[in-house]
């Protein structure tokens, strides 16, 4: 951590809670920002030139452990079929190795490093990732899944969660990730196994409204999903839903009373969007939708509800998925793209998206998510194109200049001053 201070200068800081900052800089002290503002006559110690400084962006959904998987036809051929998507997903976890998986954990950390990440929400086979995140220059929570329809697989991967859980202490205060459970989805994960993950009074993390499969799974016990589980032998006849609606999942009896990171979110009913709002959630709970672009753009699902949602005070923020569905585990990369289908969403609304809100629904905003003296000093570094814009967060979106460096508890953990110079 750094004892001394430093201050960069930028053609642009943006704070998120508030305007962005022409000719701006940011001090740096013992890890922490210690001022923020117009340069004026202060003398930076580095001057980085025609970029941006913007808080670490949050990856509030991902599977690290996953690798790449490639379409199976070009785009143009039109979008993949989830449910034979998750065939090769299950096939590729059932023919990897333990090593291979933490292998893949460790490239995408510093993948997503590189890209400005600062913070994340990892998914992963009972806390197969932990260590490696731990010790990451990352904060966040990593979730173990609960997955199983018949019993006796649910009981193994609720055993293997809670060793996992009993080893690492997840009670004890680390200061940067926190432990949770991701009970996998609805068609995947019998009921009592989200009442078990909500018993054990953590952070917990779901797939939900995903697809239109789902919804007819939930509804009529038929259809594409219930064949792809009878084909691995993972459907169960004695099966009954919690509801017929995803949102039950998340806001019925004792399960309104967990934080919930939703991954995905596209087919709740509009009726129910009112049960995410924070002001809805018991006891200061907290319900956050993690929306991911490319992953639903390459599965052709309708179009996501983002807006309508956030008009209605849910809190969205932005995901990756995995390197198995996206090519890239850059929240950047996520928020152009859904910028470039949809550039009257506002560029200050969606680098919040990108940044505070997921702070939020990890419960870190209080430290990060946004610039602020006295948070933790938790930065990307993005290049500027040679222009000018009326608003200066379309510099940052509607451009491909990459991140140049990033910034975790004041200390440099990619990139170096140097390249972020242009020297």
């Amino acid at each position: 951590m750094q004892s001394n201070s430093l201050t960069l200068a930028a053609r642009y800081v943006f704070p998120v809670e508030g305007p962005p900052i022409e000719e701006g800089g940011v001090t740096i002290l013992d890890g922490r920002i210690a001022w923020i503002g117009p340069l004026g006559a202060r003398r930076p110690d580095y001057d980085l030139g025609n970029v941006a400084i913007v808080p670490g962006f949050v990856n509030a959904h991902t599977h690290l452990e996953l690798s790449a998987l490639k379409p199976r036809r070009a785009a143009s051929a039109g979008p993949e079929n989830e449910v034979e998507w998750l065939r090769r997903v299950v096939e590729q976890r059932r023919t990897g190795t333990e090593r291979a998986a933490r292998g893949a954990v460790t490239r995408n950390l510093t993948a997503s490093v590189a890209a400005g990440t600062t913070a994340l929400a990892d998914i992963t086979t009972a806390g197969l990732s932990w260590r490696q995140v731990a010790q990451a220059p990352v904060r966040g929570i990593v979730f173990a899944e609960l997955i199983g329809l018949h019993r006796a697989r649910g009981l193994q991967t609720t055993h293997e969660a809670w060793t996992w859980l009993a080893r690492i202490n997840p009670q004890a205060e680390t200061g940067k990730v926190r432990a949770g459970l991701s009970p996998h989805a609805p068609y995947s994960t019998a009921g009592w196994l989200y009442h078990k993950a909500v018993s054990g009074r953590l952070p917990l993390s779901t797939h939900l409204a995903e697809m239109p499969e789902e919804l007819e799974l939930l509804e009529r016990r038929e259809g594409p999903l219930r064949g792809f589980l009878e084909e691995l032998g993972a459907w169960d006849e004695e099966w009954e839903p919690i509801g017929a609606s995803p949102a039950d999942y998340v806001r019925k009896g004792e399960l309104r009373q967990a934080d919930w990171l939703i991954a995905h979110g596209t087919y709740f009913d509009p009726s129910e969007f009112w049960q995410f709002r924070p002001e809805a959630a018991p006891s200061g709970q907290r319900v956050a939708i993690a929306f991911c672009p490319r992953t639903h753009a390459r599965f052709g699902h309708a179009p996501h509800p983002y807006r309508a949602l956030l008009e209605r005070g849910v809190i969205v923020c932005l995901g990756t998925d995995s390197l198995a569905s996206s090519p890239t585990l850059s929240v950047l990369d996520e928020a152009r793209f859904l910028y470039r289908h949809d550039p009257s969403l506002g560029g200050a609304l969606l680098l919040t998206m990108a940044t505070l809100f997921g702070a939020w629904a990890l419960r870190i905003e209080a430290t990060a998510g946004s610039l602020r003296v006295g948070k933790a000093a938790d930065l990307a570094v993005v290049a500027l194109p040679d222009r000018d814009e009326p608003d200066p967060h379309v510099l940052l979106f509607a451009s491909d200049r990459p991140v140049v460096a990033t910034v975790f508890q004041g200390e440099l953990v990619s990139g170096s001053w140097k390249t972020a110079t242009g020297a």
